[in-house]
Formats: C-alpha cells, structure tokens, sequence
C-alpha cells in the first residue's frame, strides 16, 4: 500500500499559515493541560469521614478551585480551531477563483455548520456568494465542505466535532466562558471488598461538597484512590466531558480531517504535526515544519500523567527485583526514565507477569534492565 502524501507535498504555500496557527492552538492547549496537571497532582479533594445507618462514608468536604486560566486558555485554543478551518476556507477560495476578491466576497466567506438539510442548501444559494461558484453546492469547495458537516438528524449529529466546535467556539465568542467543573473520574480501591457502594455521576452533574463518594459496611478498612479530572460542559446537549479529551478530539479533527479536506480533497494525507515553537522565528515554513513534532498537547499530558503514576509503582517493583540494591540507586534510576520509557517497562512487565511462570520472568526482566542501565 503506498505511502500517505507528505505535508510538504500536500500543503501548498499559501496555506502554510495553517502550521503556525495549529501550533498555536497546540500551545494553548498545552497550558490548559499543564495547569490541570498541577492542579490535579495538588489533590484538589477535600474527604471527611461519616458514619451514617451502619455505614462509613467517604465525604467530599470541598473543592480547590480551579484555576481561571483553564477554561480561558481552553477557548484560546477552540477558537484557534476554528478560525483554521476559516483561514483554510478563505485561502482556498481565493486560490481556487485566481484573483483578490472583493471585500463583499471576502465577508461573505465562512464555514457553514447548518441544522440541517435545508439549511446548507440555503447556504450555497445565498446570493451573497454569488460571484464565488466554488462554494456553489456543485463547486469543488462546495463538495468538501459538504463532506465535512455532521450526519443531520442523526445521533451522531450532536457529537459531530464540526457541531461540538462550534456549539464551544460560539459560546466562548459570543456569549460567556465555557462552564467547567471537577468531576469523578474513578475511584479505584486497594482491594475488593463486599459492599463497597461508589457514586456513579449522570452526564449532567459535576462533583459537589457533600457529595458521598463511597461507601463500606461500618468497620470496614478500605484505602482506596479518588481519581478526579477537570471537566467542560457541552453548550447544546449539557453533557460533561474530560476537558483534555474534548480538546484532543477537536484539534485532531480539524488537523487530520477537517483541513487537509478542504485543501486536496481527502484526509489520506500526512497531518500537519501540531506541536512547534510559535517563539522562535522560522525562515519558511519547511524549516518550520522540519522543527515541529507530532504528539498533539492532550496526549503529552497523557503521557505525564501516566509517567507521574508510573514512578509511583515502578520502584516498587525494582525493588522486588533488586532487594540487594539500595534503593536511592532504584529511585534514582526510575526518576531518569521518560514517561514513555516508563510506561513501555511497565507494560512490558504486565505482559510477562500474566504469562506462565510471569512472575519469575517478569522479575528477572526488570533485574536485566536495571543492570543494562536502560
């Protein structure tokens, strides 16, 4: 099967300004994820203690609030997404029609997300675009951007990332900030016990003071780990979603299908990377985009996160291996892992200890790694 089409084969010049403003839109990112990493490290939970009819409660007492620049820079980086998808338009536009257009034309461009059927087809015969037929509905930009709107009267209508964007964009523009809150991720006990009740959350609810989050038969010594994540409120349907997935979801989106259809007709293309330095002046964009990286911003969060849990438990299983080692050298050596490296010797030890005879090969697996220095 032959390879995806390169960016710098794919991207022409006069949209190489999309590079800089997906990084933007990355950094923007970025700083939402960074400040709800810390904030979520910091243990924002407050618990208390209840004995209520037989039981033992675990209480929310209170919430650390949560930084305004979360949902500030969250908008930052929505409405970055958005106007890609308006620059790329209008860029195209002009290309495709060979000339400067006039300001009335220029005004008269946008990415239409109708309600329905009917609704785009009122688009594509708005006389205000007259002049420019390939936004016509039978125009090679008409058909892309047909291509791209959500399946109306569907299900997946409400959750389409072209709806989802602009429902966010719309609210943060023009209305007010998005709504966000803490939710309950999972909480996720030492060990099992009978009778352990944990509170389940409905779509439309974020986390309270005085919510009661668990529950065992009064006596009953559970530890257990709260798990919370930042969450955004949908505009059009009231659902709660991670902040950092919606984030993802909608950058990937527009990066991977959104732009390269409007540009060459097809998403079988290599995406534009999203991750570079915006600081840093570049003399082309092919230096620019030699430089960038293609991890997005939420899945580096992903990996921190994920990096931060892991140095938590890998010393504990070096030192099951290495019990002649002292184990400052163990700790040392797990804080100068990455948090991709630290993930793969994980699962690769999970992998080996579920297997036959797992627990010996998994323990000489993580000796030999130890030894190996790497």
């Amino acid at each position: 099967m032959p390879d995806r089409p390169a960016v710098n084969d794919w991207l022409p010049a006069h949209q190489d300004h999309l590079l800089y403003t997906l990084a933007h839109a990355d950094e923007s990112i970025e700083k939402a994820c960074s400040v709800i990493y810390d904030y979520v490290r910091a243990d924002p939970l407050r618990l208390e203690g209840r004995i209520r009819e037989g039981r033992e409660q675990v209480i929310l007492s209170s919430i650390a609030p949560i930084p305004q620049s979360v949902p500030r820079d969250a908008a930052n980086a929505i409405n970055e997404l958005r106007n890609a998808l308006e620059h790329a338009l209008s860029s195209e536009v002009e290309h495709l029609m060979g000339r400067s257009l006039e300001l009335a034309e220029a005004k008269a461009i946008e990415m239409p997300i109708p309600k329905g059927s009917a609704e785009l087809a009122r688009w594509f015969k708005d006389k205000r675009r007259g002049t420019l037929t390939v936004l016509h509905a039978d125009g090679t930009l008409g058909k892309r951007i047909a291509e791209l709107q959500p399946p109306f009267g569907t299900d997946e209508d409400a959750v389409h990332p072209l709806r989802v964007l602009t429902e966010h964009s719309n609210l943060s523009k023009h209305r007010k900030p998005a709504e966000y809150a803490l939710r309950l991720g999972r909480i996720v006990p030492d060990f099992d016990v009978d009778g352990l009740e944990a509170a389940v959350y409905a779509d439309d609810t974020p986390m309270r003071a005085g919510d009661v989050l668990a529950s065992v038969p009064r006596g009953t010594n559970l530890p257990m780990d709260i798990w919370p994540h930042v969450g955004i409120r949908r505009p059009h349907t009231g659902k709660w979603v991670v902040l950092s997935r919606e984030l993802l979801m909608l950058e990937a989106w527009v990066r991977t299908v959104a732009l390269p259809v409007l540009i060459v007709g097809t998403s079988d293309v290599e995406p534009i990377p999203p991750h570079l330095d915006t600081s840093r002046a570049y003399g082309t964009h092919l230096e620019a985009l030699s430089s960038a990286q293609p991890v997005p911003a939420a899945e580096r969060l992903g990996l921190r996160l994920a990096g931060s849990v892991l140095r938590e438990q890998l010393p504990y299983f070096f030192k099951l291996a290495l019990p002649d080692t002292p184990a400052a050298e163990v700790d040392q050596y797990v804080a100068n892992l990455s948090d991709t490296r630290a993930l793969e010797i994980l699962q690769r030890f999970t992998n080996i200890s579920q297997r036959g005879r797992g627990e010996k090969s998994a323990i000489i697996y993580l000796r030999r790694l130890f030894e190996a220095g790497n």
